[in-house]
């Protein structure tokens, strides 16, 4: 009986370690209706519009990522051939079907990896370049690849085709087979928050009077909200990512 328990049990581990690794989110980049431009890396994370969303798996085919500063919340689901399906829901009732714009794994590149990359980050990249491919080579170019990625402009005789001889990888474009185009991201730019030193400053000279600042939050895509303590009282300021003021109102008068 022990005899024959050894190559069980070692059946059993070898079947263990054989099983497939746990399904992850795909790589890809889509549009949804309303310009919400969505970016996924390979296993994670996604982004709506730039910011890191939470990511739920609920199984090896289907996840949900949410972003809760625009309340909007994204369906993805894997068919058989690994292409992600993306739905978007909305605050007001908003819903509709993303336009995936490319998938797949990252190709491999041939000059795109170097130290520091991940840290450099995307909006250190450039949002437009030209990459050809000579002597049927494959070529990574450098490039801003959260968002839509089109061909503005085909060099080569040789018909560029997404998935075939060209396509994304997490920070560059690669082509091959002889493809030659201008490659640019698309997608509207984000504009950066401005610091809270900076915000204040411009939400003062509004109002007047040195003010210290209590919290500041981002309210979508494009504006902060600054809640300021003044002489007369505590003020709600409403401010544009470019650092243009749109009001200052009192939230609570001193003495009130």
């Amino acid at each position: 009986m022990r005899r024959h328990a050894l190559p069980l049990i070692a059946a059993l581990l070898s079947t263990a370690f054989a099983a497939p690794a746990t399904a992850a989110v795909p790589f890809f980049n889509a549009s949804c209706p309303g310009g919400i431009d969505v970016h996924a890396d390979e296993g994670g994370p996604v982004y709506v519009q730039g910011r890191e969303t939470a990511l739920k798996r609920f199984n090896d085919r289907y996840f949900e990522a949410r972003d809760t500063n625009s309340g909007i919340t994204l369906s993805i689901s894997r068919n058989d051939d690994g292409a992600p399906q993306v739905s978007y829901t909305g605050r007001g009732g908003a819903n509709g079907i993303c336009q995936v714009s490319s998938r797949g794994a990252p190709a491999p590149a041939t000059n795109s990896a170097r130290p520091g990359d991940a840290a450099t980050g995307d909006a250190a990249l450039p949002r437009e370049v030209t990459c050809e491919s000579t002597g049927q080579q494959q070529v990574s170019c450098d490039l801003n690849t959260r968002g839509n990625v089109e061909i503005v402009r085909q060099l080569s005789r040789t018909r560029c085709e997404e998935g075939k001889n060209w396509g994304l990888s997490r920070h560059s474009v690669w082509v091959n087979g002889g493809c030659r185009a201008v490659f640019r991201n698309v997608s509207s730019v984000t504009t950066p928050a401005p610091s809270g030193d900076t915000a204040l400053g411009a939400c003062n000279v509004r109002k007047g009077a040195q003010g210290a600042l209590v919290t500041q939050m981002p309210v979508g895509s494009d504006y902060q909200e600054l809640i300021i303590d003044y002489p007369d009282g505590r003020f709600l300021c409403m401010m544009r990512n470019n650092g243009q003021v749109q009001s200052v109102t009192p939230v609570r008068r001193r003495g009130r």
